[in-house]
């Protein structure tokens, strides 16, 4: 399970609601169900991070 990956989702919905986690799936590619099933790599959890960044920056 993709428990970092979990965790960034968290995050974004808690700090920027359903448009803010919407929009992390739409620029990754990954929804929050996927994720729960996926494997967190290095490169994945990073590009998630960089782009919940941008997302939070912009909602701020």
């Amino acid at each position: 399970m993709g428990e970092k990956l979990v965790k960034i989702f968290e995050i974004v919905s808690e700090q920027a609601g359903l448009r803010g986690r919407m929009e992390l799936a739409t620029r990754t590619g990954i929804s929050l169900n996927r994720a729960t099933q996926m494997k967190d790599t290095d490169e994945l959890v990073k590009r998630m991070k960089e782009m919940a960044s941008s997302i939070l920056e912009k909602n701020s």
